[in-house]
């Protein structure tokens, strides 16, 4: 079974899981995947959600469930309070044996059960904010809880073929992903990229915009402008510093696709 271990998460002893909550403004996250489940539920806020070609914008109240393997990114705007629960694989397939064969698709909303997912969702962060005695026996409950409710309303098997066809295309773009990210201030050719995924270069194109849903050179783009406002946050570094130090050479195109992201140049994003 391939691995995507490009993204590695982290779970607590106790309750199995990773759970956080946070703080975010114009935070963002390029695309990525991972085996565990994700769930996103915003308290405050909003948050731009991207997998593939669709956009969703979840709003205060809303929640999402990210399917294993699904490549996806976000991106925050607004000054925004998050809940995420990342479910590991290997507890998912304890819980739900044929969880190989099914994803969670909510094409069709079901307002009961929606409510019903919101309440286990802020009672979990209440109880890992305040952590009474024996709390983790609780929240493994409505763990429990959350999972019944998707089995029963947002369940659909899928072809296995594809399935695996889809894994397997993930697991040849593991060591360019890995490559990227650890190379992203360098200049990476596009013949540099595919021979990592052993494709030549015009198949690659197609193949990674077809999984990735995204192009290379806007993948290298989006990792350069999250390491770049991090500096523009963190540090005291001039701007032209900074845009040298992450290997943005084009600014023009650079500036553009922050403008797209953030809605401002870079000058204005630091004095936010």
């Amino acid at each position: 079974m391939p691995q995507f271990p490009h993204e590695e998460v982290a779970f607590e002893s106790g309750i199995n899981v990773r759970f956080a909550i946070y703080n975010s403004n114009n935070d963002y996250i390029p695309e990525h995947w991972h085996r565990s489940m994700e769930v996103i539920y915003i308290y405050e806020g909003s948050m731009e959600l991207i997998e593939g070609q669709r956009v969703l914008l979840l709003h205060a109240g809303d929640y999402h469930v990210v399917n294993s393997a699904a490549v996806h990114a976000t991106r925050t705007t607004t000054p925004s309070r998050v809940l995420l629960l990342q479910i590991p694989y290997a507890f998912l397939i304890g819980a739900i044996p044929e969880y190989e064969s099914i994803r969670f698709l909510f094409s069709r909303r079901d307002f009961s059960a929606d409510a019903q997912i919101q309440e286990i969702l802020t009672s979990m962060g209440d109880l890992y904010t305040k952590k009474p005695q024996s709390y983790t026996l609780r929240f493994s409950g409505l763990l429990y809880d959350f999972l019944y409710i998707l089995m029963t309303h947002y369940k659909v098997t899928v072809d296995n073929t594809s399935r695996i066809q889809s894994q397997k295309n993930l697991h040849r773009l593991e060591p360019v992903i890995q490559y990227i990210q650890s190379h992203y201030a360098e200049a990476i050719s596009l013949e540099n990229a595919a021979s990592l995924a052993h494709l030549n270069p015009e198949y690659f194109c197609r193949f990674f915009r077809r999984n990735m849903g995204t192009t290379l050179t806007s993948y290298i783009n989006s990792v350069r402008l999250t390491h770049v406002c991090k500096d523009l946050k963190d540090t005291d570094l001039s701007i032209s510093e900074i845009l040298d130090r992450h290997g943005v050479t084009n600014y023009k195109l650079f500036l553009r696709t922050f403008k797209q992201v953030y809605g401002c140049a870079p000058r204005d994003f630091r004095k936010q």
